[in-house]
């Protein structure tokens, strides 16, 4: 029940038009947030598969389907996928810049003072965070 609720949190996060379902660009939009790049040729393969009342956009069950296909979050692969997203210059490190980014991207202002503090307790004293911090902070 518990990860049912968790699917339908993200669902309701996804439609951005709130009427109940999940278009083709919401969900475009949302995976490319999550940076996942994805060909409009693979994105309609995906759609097609998915859109079993042919309606054009994901119901609730249908993105669970489409949930329920993608890596266990934890898995190493997408773990590294999430890092590398979230590594916007590619560094092998998120610092404190970019956490920024990605915070504000989620709706959060936060001071200079708070993401160093978040940066010490997930990343060290070094101002940034590793693979294996994020690894540790993620699988906590």
């Amino acid at each position: 029940m518990e990860e049912l609720q968790k699917y339908k949190q993200v669902f309701d996060q996804f439609d951005k038009s709130g009427d109940g379902k999940i278009s083709r660009d919401e969900l475009e939009t949302a995976l490319e947030q999550m940076g996942m790049q994805i060909s409009p040729g693979m994105m309609d393969s995906a759609m097609e598969e998915l859109d079993k009342d042919d309606s054009g956009s994901l119901n609730f069950p249908e993105f669970m389907e489409f949930c329920q296909m993608q890596p266990p979050p934890n898995s190493a692969d997408a773990l590294t996928q999430a890092f590398q997203a979230l590594d916007a210059d590619g560094s092998g490190f998120i610092g404190k810049d970019e956490l920024r980014q990605i915070l504000e991207q989620q709706g959060c202002k936060v001071s200079d003072n708070v993401l160093d503090k978040l940066v010490a307790r997930y990343g060290g004293s070094d101002g940034r965070i590793s693979f294996d911090e994020f690894k540790n902070m993620v699988q906590r």
